[in-house]
């Protein structure tokens, strides 16, 4: 079950009641933005700096989840929060009476959870789920959900460019200039969700399917209801993270192999976000963070094709692992922080060190020592009865070691080491 919502104390107005509902618990940094006259700006605050601002101005947008950094980017997610739905009911048949009545009578606990915040946005509505927060390694599961609830909603205006977890939406008590009236909240919900939650009642199942086998039907009775949890998408998030992760690791001091990450970042983003204008501008963003950045236009122009390879759904450019560690000539130090991006001797020592610790844990749990820890012990025990005074041979019999060979060896390392003079 999920939680209560939590408590919100007295605020001066509703924009902080809003803020406070969404961000009462969040550690990141939250982004402010603006349209004035037709530029977009941003800013980034802390959540009791954000609760300061006065946002009863024009056009004044928060971001519904945080982020580590100050940069509005999906790999710097730091706390999803919400999952949203921005429905653009001007463009639909409906008046907005109309929609919420259709909505409440036919689909809210039915095929998709109640809302915790309905928003008249000015020319549309905002659907809130406020949910339990989880770090952004639950995306895949996140767009599931939200790609399941835009088709639920398509009918009502649900904005298909809308649906990605860095989106910014309009604040309570601000003005939207296109329609000069207030953003007001219309009904609120205080059942905080799961996102497992959602998953397990509301998206359909997806039947397993084996090659060269048909589908076996279901059983009768309540299906199970088992989340739309795409493999790829969450393959094209872990390349977005290892890209970052390599300018990181470069201290974004790149030349040689700039423009294929730019390439490769913006095409995996085209995958994720099915949003060509914010995989862009977001391929832009980390442009600018190299040391030596390229040109705007040269930036673009350079990954253009990242755009007409995803419009045309080709698959020669998903590159398979060896390909991508010899164009961004990626090394092995380098690949030991990597998600994905890894070669079969990473794989393999990764698999070692799992198999290590598994082993540790499993002698741990049934109280014995790994055999360095037993030797260090055998070595302790020789250094202890050599400072008493014994004899190498005393020593050897006391404690059951048959060859002088191996015996010396263990001498050799206490004196190697300093243990023993």
């Amino acid at each position: 079950m999920g939680q209560v919502l939590r408590k919100v104390e007295e605020y001066k107005d509703e924009s902080q009641i809003y803020i406070n509902a969404i961000h009462g618990k969040s550690k990141g940094w939250i982004t402010k933005a603006e349209i004035n006259e037709g530029v977009f700006k941003q800013w980034h605050y802390k959540l009791n700096q954000l609760l300061d601002i006065d946002f009863t101005q024009e056009n004044i947008y928060i971001s519904l989840n945080t982020f580590y950094k100050t940069y509005r980017r999906i790999e710097n997610l730091k706390e999803i929060n919400c999952i949203h739905m921005d429905l653009d009911t001007y463009k639909t048949k409906y008046t907005k009476t109309q929609i919420l009545m259709n909505l409440d009578e036919n689909y809210f606990g039915k095929t998709i959870p109640i809302p915790n915040l309905i928003i008249d946005s000015g020319r549309g509505l905002y659907l809130i789920w406020l949910i339990d927060p989880v770090p952004y390694m639950a995306l895949p599961l996140w767009k599931a959900i939200e790609e399941y609830i835009y088709k639920e909603l398509k009918e009502f205006g649900a904005d298909r460019m809308a649906l990605d977890p860095t989106r910014v939406l309009r604040v309570l008590g601000s003005i939207n200039s296109k329609s000069n009236t207030m953003v007001k909240i219309l009904e609120t919900n205080e059942y905080v969700h799961k996102l497992r939650e959602i998953q397990e009642e509301y998206l359909p199942e997806i039947p397993k399917k084996e090659k060269g086998k048909a589908t076996a039907p279901k059983k009768r009775g309540r299906p199970k209801k088992v989340v739309y949890v795409f493999n790829e998408r969450s393959l094209y998030l872990a390349r977005i993270t290892d890209l970052v992760k390599l300018c990181e690791l470069r201290s974004y001091d790149i030349e040689g192999e700039r423009e294929m990450i730019l390439f490769l970042y913006r095409y995996y983003l085209n995958y994720f976000f099915e949003d060509e204008q914010k995989a862009l501008n977001d391929t832009l963003e980390l442009n600018m963070m190299f040391v030596k950045p390229l040109p705007i236009k040269e930036a673009t122009r350079a990954t253009e094709s990242a755009e007409k390879v995803y419009k045309s759904n080709n698959k020669d450019y998903k590159y398979k692992n060896e390909t991508l560690i010899e164009l961004l000539q990626i090394t092995e130090e380098e690949q030991k922080h990597m998600v994905t991006i890894i070669s079969k001797d990473e794989v393999k020592r990764r698999n070692n060190e799992y198999n290590k610790s598994k082993y540790k844990m499993k002698l741990k749990e049934e109280g014995k020592m790994t055999k360095k820890e037993q030797l260090n012990v055998l070595r302790q025990k020789i250094k202890v009865l050599r400072e008493e005074g014994l004899k190498n041979k005393d020593i050897m019999q006391i404690l059951n070691i048959n060859s002088s060979t191996t015996f010396e060896r263990h001498i050799t390392y206490l004196k190697k080491n300093g243990l023993l003079k």
